[in-house]
């Protein structure tokens, strides 16, 4: 417990650290009459990346040093294990933690789950949270790609076949922390598998692909809406997030808001939770705050992994977008 405090509060301080000064003049702004003079516009946006995240899709057959079949499908990655196609062998399991040393072992998942707990640091260095605003839900795709928990954090949001906010305001806090890694060695697939086993794989239509880095920590994120500006909802909330007691203002800019928390650690489902006014956002922090606890001290599964061919050994890098609206200011 002790430990689940000292992270949690080095998280919120970070947080804090750019702190906005509250306008204490500010005013709640009517809906209707901000929407009058609003209106929003589709935009694309396309990206590749080379780390991808895991979901609550996850099973036991997604661990370190597993061998997929990239499935050539969008808008997400499509894998298909194959552990019927090779024998199992091996490997190295090296961690970027000093805690303790490599270990040769095959790779199952409870033997890889058992060696990252014990890289569990008692110290990890936690990130703050990074922040800006946003105008649809559908932006944490950028955070997520198009892993099936963007679709779960969609359907609490959506109203009338829309993903856009309701309300004058918005904040996105996010927080990735890597605690620590386990990498697999290139050397030690490049000889378990000859050229010509590869060729057949690919002759029998799987693009192979080996897991060779698994990181293992927290990946929150944060997707507020207010009557109040950003930076006095953000402050309101960095204060229930650290404990402190909130003045009647800050219950005010709360009581007008929207928070969606969106947690996922080293447990097979993602906390992906929303509550609406004073009460709803009280009590979501507090079960967002257990929930943290129980991630931070999982690691049945890592937050995000990365693939290497084993035709080429390339890092796979795949190719994402998705459309999305934004606010702008209506012409005269």
């Amino acid at each position: 417990m002790k430990y689940f405090f000292v992270l949690l509060l080095g998280l919120f301080l970070l947080s804090s650290c750019d702190k906005e000064e509250v306008d204490h003049d500010s005013m709640e702004i009517d809906g209707s009459t901000f929407a009058n003079k609003n209106q929003f516009i589709s935009r694309s946006v396309g990206f590749s990346v080379n780390q991808l995240y895991v979901d609550q899709t996850v099973d036991k057959n997604f661990y370190l040093g597993t061998v997929w079949g990239l499935k050539d499908t969008m808008p997400t990655v499509g894998l298909t294990p194959l552990r019927s196609h090779y024998k199992p062998f091996k490997i190295t399991l090296v961690p970027t933690t000093p805690v303790i040393p490599s270990v040769k072992i095959v790779p199952t998942f409870e033997g890889i789950r058992s060696y990252a707990r014990k890289n569990k640091s008692s110290e990890p260095a936690m990130s703050g949270f990074s922040v800006t605003d946003f105008f649809d839900y559908e932006s944490i795709r950028y955070h997520l790609n198009n892993s099936p928990d963007v679709d779960s954090v969609l359907k609490l949001v959506e109203h009338h076949d829309s993903t856009t906010i309701k309300r004058a305001y918005s904040c996105l806090m996010r927080s990735e922390n890597i605690s620590f890694s386990l990498m697999a060695q290139l050397n030690e697939f490049s000889s378990a598998f000859r050229s010509k086993d590869v060729v057949q794989l690919m002759q029998d239509g799987f693009n192979p692909y080996y897991m060779n880095v698994v990181n293992y920590g927290t990946h929150v994120i944060m997707m507020g809406e207010s009557d109040f500006p950003r930076i006095d909802f953000k402050n309101a909330l960095d204060k229930l997030l650290s404990g402190q007691p909130l003045t009647e203002k800050e219950e005010t800019i709360l009581n007008a808001s929207d928070l969606l928390i969106y947690l996922r650690g080293g447990k097979k489902e993602s906390f992906i939770k929303r509550g609406n006014g004073l009460e709803g956002i009280v009590k979501l922090v507090k079960e967002f705050k257990k929930e943290f606890e129980k991630q931070s001290n999982s690691f049945d599964f890592p937050i995000s992994y990365s693939l290497r061919s084993l035709d080429d050994f390339s890092l796979l890098k795949f190719w994402y977008s998705y459309d999305f609206l934004v606010r702008e200011e209506k012409s005269n």
